[in-house]
């Protein structure tokens, strides 16, 4: 085996050891910066994990949570909500009432109190006297035309009829349809397709 010479050694270790050892203070100091900054890293580490264990927890659905059900609209009020398609459904109090099928629209004209708002006539159902069973819509509007139909709605399946039921109407149903603008010389088109017109 061959033999270590020790004069290098010593040689080796001696050029590596500083002559004089630095106060002991400045050993202390650095001892402690050392200590405070791996407590930090430390720290930052855990903040970070359980933040991020908050938004992984905010973000997952709770599983005994049930989905709020869908809500149901309430009585369009006229002038507002009549615009569009007609809704598949609403409420009249606690009654859900359910689209039928478009029905014809049989006159229109225009209110003598307002240039803006149409009189719509439909056919009277016999139970459009508890419920408002009839809706108009305003399908589309422009400087030349403007298309309405008329849609017959059904009380919803085990539903409590609200107690609004009067003495039966006779004659058509009649219903004020705002327009927003004045009726001026525009064609009233009545039902959703084809082009029958109503006024003017």
């Amino acid at each position: 085996m061959h033999e270590l010479r020790t004069d290098l050694l010593i040689e080796y270790v001696d050029e590596q050891t500083p002559g004089e050892a630095p106060p002991f203070e400045f050993v202390e100091q650095a001892v402690r910066r050392q200590r405070r900054t791996r407590g930090l890293v430390a720290t930052a580490a855990a903040v970070l994990f359980v933040g991020g264990a908050v938004v992984a927890t905010a973000t997952v659905p709770r599983a005994e949570e049930p989905a709020a059900p869908p809500a149901t609209p309430t009585m369009p009020a006229v002038g507002l909500l009549d615009d569009g398609p007609p809704p598949k459904q609403f409420k009249v109090g606690n009654t859900v009432m359910l689209l039928g099928d478009e029905i014809r629209v049989s006159r229109v004209e225009v209110d003598s109190e307002n240039a803006g708002t149409l009189i719509v006539e439909a056919p009277r159902n016999a139970d459009d006297s508890c419920v408002p069973h009839t809706m108009v819509r305003i399908l589309s509007q422009d400087a030349s035309t403007v298309r309405i139909a008329a849609y017959r709605y059904s009380v919803a399946p085990d539903q409590p009829e609200a107690q609004l039921c009067v003495k039966p109407g006779t004659g058509p149903l009649r219903i004020s349809l705002d327009l927003r603008r004045q009726v001026g010389n525009r064609t009233v088109l009545a039902g959703s397709t084809g082009n029958r017109a109503v006024l003017n």
